[in-house]
């Protein structure tokens, strides 16, 4: 299998869980931009690899379209957020593809209604 960079996967190659982050934005400036990530696996002989080929991936993602005002809607890649290889040969239902620790549940208050923060 050949990939847009010209490299190809071969027997040897490892699944890695990336990370990618985009803005959207409209023009005009009256709406607030938006963030989003996107969890993507990619097969890769090595993490510098993976990381060329996540950002080939994020950057092809691009688009920019006309809503239905007639503003014109950019999402654009801003990078990678978080490379990890995966500790499987193999995706299976069930399969963990990314694991994050971090310092603060703050950016998961609305979405899981969290009342008080727990000390961290």
């Amino acid at each position: 299998m050949l990939f847009a960079d010209g490299g190809s996967v071969t027997a040897t190659d490892f699944l890695y869980g990336v990370v990618l982050v985009y803005a959207t934005t409209v023009e005009g400036g009256y709406a607030t931009p938006s963030f989003s990530e996107d969890i993507t696996v990619v097969r890769a002989a090595s993490e510098e690899a993976a990381r060329r080929m996540a950002e080939a991936l994020g950057r092809e993602a691009e688009v920019e379209y006309g809503n239905a005002f007639g503003e014109r809607v950019a999402w654009r890649f801003l990078g990678v957020a978080a490379l990890q290889l995966l500790q499987v040969d193999d995706l299976e239902v069930g399969a963990t593809l990314l694991s994050q620790s971090f310092d603060s549940l703050e950016r998961y208050r609305d979405l899981f209604e969290i009342g008080e923060l727990p000390e961290g």
